[in-house]
């Protein structure tokens, strides 16, 4: 397989997971409130013994998980976004950094709209915790950037 085309299967394989992704944030802003309740519960009882020793004996909510839930997703997605335009430029540019934070911005606006559909509020705090992912997951794909790349030379 040559580079050109190893370097489109990545561009295309990168694309998919980051709809993949988009899929599964804007697909739970459309729960109902019960809805979402219910899954933040079931997910409390796989990992509440996981991280029982980080926050005590009941000391995991159903709201510390939706809200880390949050983080975790928008974080993958702005590692994915500068992967994604890494993948295409070959450079870490610091115009198309930005470009990749507003773009995880908007979909975080987005995400908060969505839930209005199903009379859930929009809080701005949502909006912000989700914006914080994304420059966490951005962040942590431009260390390990320079990690490889200093690794190589």
């Amino acid at each position: 397989m040559s580079q050109k085309s190893r370097r489109t299967w990545g561009i295309l394989l990168n694309l998919l997971a980051i709809a993949a992704l988009l899929a599964f944030i804007f697909g739970n802003s459309l729960k109902t409130v019960v809805q979402s309740e219910e899954q933040s519960m079931n997910v409390l009882a796989v990992v509440s013994g996981l991280f029982q020793q980080f926050f005590g004996y009941g000391g995991l909510t159903d709201h510390i998980v939706r809200k880390l839930a949050h983080f975790c997703e928008f974080a993958a997605l702005g590692f994915f976004v500068q992967h994604l335009f890494w993948m295409m430029r070959r450079q870490v540019n610091p115009h198309y950094v930005l470009h990749g934070m507003f773009f995880g911005l908007l979909c975080a606006v987005t995400d908060e709209m969505l839930q209005t559909l199903t009379d859930r509020s929009p809080q701005v705090s949502d909006v912000l915790l989700d914006f914080s992912g994304v420059a966490f997951g951005s962040a942590g794909f431009l260390l390990l950037y320079l990690l490889i790349r200093r690794c190589r030379r």
